[in-house]
C-alpha cells in the first residue's frame, strides 16, 4: 500500500471510529460507568492508607485485566457494531496471560522511555495490540507480542497520532479526583468546579472512548491485512 493510501486509511480510523462511538454509545455507557466505579477503588485505598503501595495490587490485579477486557468491547463495536457488557471481564478467563502481557508492554515501554523517550514510544507502538490479541484471539504470551509486532510493521507512524492524543488528553484535561504527593504520603483531593466537572466528563465519556475506538478500528484493519500472524494458543471459546 502506498503512503498516500496508508495516510488516507489512518485518517478514516478517526472518522469512522466516531460513527462507531455514536452507534455503540448505549452499549458503551454502562461499561464506562462500571470502569469509573471500579477505578474509584484506587482513590479510596490511597485515601484510607495514605499510601500508594496498598493500592498497587488492586490497580495491577483488578483494574489491569478490566482495562484489557474493555478493549474487547471496543473491538467488537468496531468490528460488528455489537458488544456485550460482560466483554469487559473477558481478560479474567485468561488472567495470567493478560497480566503477563500487560506487564510486558508496560516494562518494555518504561524501559524504552528511560532511553530518551523515543524508543519507549516505538516499543509501545510495536506491541500496543498485544493485549488486544489476548482477549480477542486468546493467543499465548509470545504469540500476542508476535502478532502485534507483525501487524504494526509499517504502520507505527500512523498509530502515533492516536497515541499522542491519548497522552495529551490524560495530561492536559483535568480530573475531578487528583492524587498529589510522594508514594509514601499521597493526598487525594476533589476539584468540583464547573470547568473541571465538564472537562472530566468529556474526557471520560467522549474523548478517550473515541480514541480507544480508533485504536480498535486500526487493530481490526491491520489484523485483516495480508500478513502472517501466529495461530491462537487455544480455541477462542476456551
Amino acid at each position: 500500500m502506498e503512503d498516500f493510501d496508508k495516510n488516507k486509511m489512518a485518517l478514516s480510523w478517526f472518522t469512522r471510529s466516531w460513527d462507531d462511538y455514536l452507534g455503540g454509545f448505549a452499549t458503551l455507557l454502562p461499561v464506562l460507568l462500571a470502569q469509573a466505579a471500579l477505578s474509584s477503588g484506587t482513590f479510596l485505598l490511597i485515601h484510607h492508607y495514605h499510601s500508594f503501595w496498598q493500592a498497587l495490587p488492586y490497580m495491577f490485579l483488578v483494574l489491569t485485566p478490566v482495562s484489557t477486557g474493555i478493549s474487547l468491547v471496543y473491538i467488537h463495536l468496531s468490528r460488528s457494531g455489537t458488544a456485550r457488557f460482560r466483554d469487559m471481564f473477558s481478560a479474567f478467563p485468561v488472567y495470567h496471560r493478560a497480566i503477563a502481557v500487560s506487564l510486558g508492554v508496560a516494562l518494555a515501554t518504561f524501559g524504552g522511555m528511560l532511553m530518551f523517550i523515543i524508543p519507549g514510544v516505538v516499543l509501545y507502538l510495536t506491541f500496543c495490540f498485544s493485549e488486544y490479541a489476548v482477549v480477542d484471539r486468546r493467543t499465548g504470551i509470545k504469540e500476542s507480542f508476535a502478532l502485534s509486532r507483525n501487524i504494526t510493521g509499517g504502520w507505527k507512524s500512523r498509530l502515533l497520532p492516536i497515541f499522542l492524543l491519548v497522552v495529551m488528553a490524560n495530561l492536559l484535561i483535568p480530573d475531578i479526583v487528583t492524587v498529589t504527593g510522594k508514594m509514601q504520603s499521597p493526598a487525594v483531593s476533589l476539584t468540583l468546579t464547573p470547568w473541571t466537572i465538564v472537562a472530566a466528563f468529556l474526557k471520560t465519556f467522549v474523548f478517550l472512548p473515541w480514541l480507544n475506538m480508533a485504536m480498535a478500528r486500526a487493530y481490526n484493519f491491520l489484523l485483516a491485512a495480508p500478513v502472517a500472524v501466529p495461530e491462537p494458543a487455544q480455541a477462542p471459546g476456551a
